[in-house]
């Protein structure tokens, strides 16, 4: 019996002393545990807002294809439809052009598709070109 009572004992210590020993290991690394807990959350947030602008993307050249995106939309719609666009700038030559706003295809590199939709000085769509 004091055998038993003797291994019941070790067994404990042992135990304890495991727990001990990787408890003191998680709050030595705690800080890198937590930036890599961060790191995996941003990841899925950017993948997340990915898929978020490519299905945006996506509708717009659709709208087009199918002749449902025509002149007579503000330019505030169609940010609010089809989110921001990459970037918008003045427009260069033509007088009746204010500005033309780019959409890029979120995840298509260097040679990926672009839409630019070209407003009139009202804001409102005056041309469009998918490249």
């Amino acid at each position: 019996m004091s055998n038993n009572k003797v291994f019941l004992q070790y067994i404990f210590l042992l135990g304890s002393s495991v727990m001990l020993i990787s408890g003191c290991a998680y709050f030595t690394h705690l800080k890198e545990i937590k930036v890599l807990k961060s790191l995996g959350s941003s990841q899925q947030e950017m993948q997340v807002e990915l898929a978020r602008e490519e299905k945006l993307f996506n509708r717009l050249k659709t709208d087009i294809n199918s002749g449902r995106l025509n002149k007579s939309i503000q330019k505030k719609k169609i940010f609010r439809i089809y989110g921001e666009p990459t970037l918008c700038k003045p427009a260069e030559g033509e007088s009746s052009v204010k500005e033309t706003c780019i959409y890029r295809r979120p995840a298509g590199g260097l040679s990926t598709e672009i839409i630019l939709l070209n407003f009139d000085t009202q804001d409102m769509l005056y041309s469009l070109q998918v490249e």
